[in-house]
């Protein structure tokens, strides 16, 4: 083997090599300034289209659930809002059993596809709960330890 066949294969790899780094740079970044959520404002624009994925977080209004275990295949059905403007209201129906933790969540995330009727249904639904990080109320007989490790997070 020659020497120039030698540096044109090398040549050549680098090339390859450098335009796949270019190419995954290029795609994470397009990826990295799209949004991650879609606020029930922005869903609720008009700008939604039926058919097509997306996320959506927003506050539940948890008083306004129902849950139909009875229906094939069962059904949650519940609204969703932000909390800058709680009038406007996405309603959310989540075919899968209602979480234990549902009545006391106070957001959600939720994953999935519009309907024709402007409904939103749901794939997946992830319950935020702040009530579970909570600082539990020092007792009287806790302990310096006790405290420090409570300030932690690593004791409840």
């Amino acid at each position: 083997m020659s020497l120039k066949n030698k540096n044109l294969k090398i040549t050549l790899g680098a090339f390859v090599i450098v335009l796949a780094i270019v190419y995954l740079v290029f795609s994470g970044l397009s990826t990295a300034t799209a949004s991650y959520y879609t606020t029930v404002e922005e869903a609720l624009s008009g700008k939604a289209e039926p058919g097509k994925h997306y996320r959506i977080e927003g506050k539940i209004d948890v008083s306004q659930a129902i849950y139909d275990a009875k229906k094939t295949p069962v059904e949650l059905k519940f609204q969703i809002y932000d909390e800058k403007k709680p009038e406007q209201k996405l309603t959310v129906i989540y075919n899968d059993v209602k979480p234990d933790n549902f009545s006391e969540a106070t957001a959600a995330v939720v994953d999935g596809t519009f309907n024709a009727d402007g409904t939103f249904h749901a794939d997946t639904l992830t319950l935020k709960c702040p009530s579970k990080y909570e600082q539990a109320a020092p007792t009287a007989n806790e302990g310096v330890i006790s405290r420090f490790l409570r300030s932690l997070g690593l004791k409840k």
